[in-house]
C-alpha cells in the first residue's frame, strides 16, 4: 500500500484562492472608482460656487455704488455661460450658466434712506459623475444689499 502525502496545495484550493483574490480586487477597484467620481463631483460643486460667488461680488459692487444700467437691472434668465472644468475648446469642458432674477427697489424701512435692492443669483450645471447624465445640479445665493448714496 502506498502512503500519498503531499505537502502543498490542490489545484482546487488554489482556483479558490485565485478567485477570491479576484472578487476581492475587483472591490476594492469599484471603490476607488466610486471615490474619484464622488470627488471630481465634488471639486466641480466647489468651482460652481467659486464661480457664482465671484459674480454676486461684482454685482454687489455695482448695487453698492449706484450704478447699475437698466439691462443689469431687468437680470439674466437666459444665462451666462462659465466653464467649471476646461474651456470653450476643450473636448472634456463642464459649462455651468449663471442666471439671476431682475433687481428690485424692496420697501424701506429704517435704513437711514438708503436703498435697497434685492439680489437673487444661481447657476446651473451638467452632472457628468454620476451614472445618470441627466442630473442637473444648482447652486443659488439671495441677499439684500444697500445703495450708499454719494
Amino acid at each position: 500500500m502506498k502512503n500519498h502525502s503531499s505537502r502543498g496545495f490542490t489545484f482546487i484550493e488554489v482556483l479558490i484562492a485565485v478567485v477570491i483574490t479576484s472578487v476581492a480586487a475587483y472591490g476594492l477597484m469599484l471603490g476607488a472608482v466610486h471615490a474619484r467620481g464622488e470627488l471630481q463631483a465634488l471639486e466641480i460643486r466647489e468651482r460652481a460656487t467659486e464661480e457664482l460667488l465671484s459674480f454676486v461680488e461684482g454685482m454687489k459692487g455695482r448695487i453698492a455704488d449706484g450704478r447699475l444700467s437698466g439691462v443689469e437691472r431687468s437680470g439674466n434668465l437666459e444665462g451666462e455661460q462659465v466653464f467649471l472644468l476646461g474651456n470653450d475648446e476643450n473636448p472634456d469642458r463642464i459649462a455651468a450658466k449663471i442666471y439671476y432674477d431682475p433687481i428690485f427697489k424692496e420697501p424701506a424701512d429704517s435704513t437711514g434712506g438708503m436703498d435697497r435692492y434685492r439680489l437673487k443669483a444661481w447657476i446651473t450645471w451638467q452632472d457628468y459623475t454620476s451614472a445618470r447624465y441627466d442630473v442637473k445640479k444648482t447652486r443659488e445665493v439671495e441677499m439684500v444689499m444697500l445703495e450708499f448714496p454719494l
